[in-house]
């Protein structure tokens, strides 16, 4: 959900394997080329400017041809560049934009908490907002370490309270211009500034009297109802796939600390260095709650690892990849691994899983 209750998206088996393919696609503009070295050999290599507008939103099942791997692939995109160029400098303690907020993100899944600040960066990005960093991250906080910093790097200056108001400039307002505009950034006054004080405290307003400003922002910043016009200027061609990838490519850069984590549990899982990997995710939580599971609520059915493998096999084949990460909250799901031993799968044994859903009981994996 994008921070609206508007959007509700379908997901199926084959958009979830779909969905994993995402990088593979995007990877001709995954953002800000490396300084040193723009390029790199792989086997998989197609530039989104080669396909239609959001064409993997249109197809949840693609399969880039397989091509030598010796091909050298660039990571180059102009468009990507540009992006990440604007959502950093607004993002920056240095941004000298006369108007700034900090939005809050709405608290559910990990997932829907991070697609909640979609909007407001669009928002931020068309009509020139500089952004603090946003509000709670609460709920994935513990004893040691609460907020957004646990997870990402920062965003905008520390301590500040704006609540939409109109703060000082650190230069001078001609200044500012000069820097938005060589930035490509404007200060719109087609403002849809209503917005902002409701970004700064959005909440699942269960219809009380917030609910009409929360239904009017989602209609305002709804790509399904007005299109490209909601987008960044600078990107109106290029899609909402493009927009929210780049926004959740800039906006939630991991901090140094969870990076070295990540590192640390890659070695001790035994990740291969230099080989390709296939990544699964097998869900088998609320979906499996009969009292709570809608396909139209959740957007997702209960399916066990039996209905991924025909993907598995046919990406495995195609691209001649045996490594499987493996991510689940499921013992039984690590069990029925046992029935595909032809494949190397990579997994965390220290993760808790099992439990009782659905009067089913999943054996921990030993």
């Amino acid at each position: 959900r994008m921070s609206s209750r508007l959007y509700r998206p379908k997901v199926t088996i084959a958009m979830a394997l779909g969905l994993a393919l995402t990088a593979v696609l995007a990877v001709g503009v995954s953002a800000l080329a490396r300084k040193t070295n723009p390029e790199r050999k792989c086997g998989v290599c197609l530039s989104m400017d080669q396909v239609p507008v959001d064409f993997i939103m249109k197809n949840k099942e693609f399969y880039p041809p397989n091509i030598q791997s010796e091909r050298v692939c660039s990571r180059y995109n102009a468009a990507a560049n540009l992006f990440q160029r604007q959502l950093a400098y607004i993002k920056s303690p240095e941004c000298a934009l006369h108007r700034r907020f900090s939005p809050r993100a709405m608290e559910n899944g990990f997932g829907a908490t991070m697609m909640s600040l979609v909007k407001p960066v669009e928002q931020a990005m068309t009509y020139g907002y500089c952004l603090d960093k946003p509000a709670q991250f609460k709920m994935w906080s513990s004893k040691r370490c609460g907020g957004w910093e646990c997870f990402f790097s920062q965003i905008g200056q520390s301590n500040t309270t704006t609540n939409a108001n109109i703060v000082k400039p650190k230069k001078s307002m001609d200044m500012a211009h000069q820097v938005a505009a060589t930035s490509f950034l404007s200060e719109r006054v087609d403002d849809k500034e209503e917005c902002i004080a409701w970004w700064e405290v959005q909440y699942d307003t269960d219809d009380d009297q917030n609910a009409p400003l929360q239904e009017n922002c989602a209609v305002l910043f709804s790509h399904a109802l007005l299109g490209e016009a909601v987008l960044p200027p600078a990107f109106q061609d290029k899609g909402l796939f493009f927009t929210v990838s780049q926004i959740t490519k800039g906006l939630y850069e991991l901090a140094p600390k969870v990076q070295a984590r990540i590192q640390e549990k890659k070695r001790r899982i035994g990740w291969p260095d230099n080989s390709p990997i296939i990544g699964l995710h097998v869900r088998l939580g609320d979906a499996c709650i009969k009292s709570e599971h809608s396909v139209g609520e959740h957007g997702r059915h209960c399916n066990n690892l039996k209905d991924f493998m025909p993907y598995v096999r046919k990406m495995s084949k195609l691209y001649a990849i045996k490594n499987i990460y493996l991510a689940t909250d499921s013992g039984g799901v690590l069990n029925d691994t046992l029935k595909y031993p032809q494949y190397n799968w990579i997994y965390d044994k220290s993760t808790r899983r099992g439990g009782i859903l659905d009067k089913k009981i999943y054996r921990v994996f030993p």
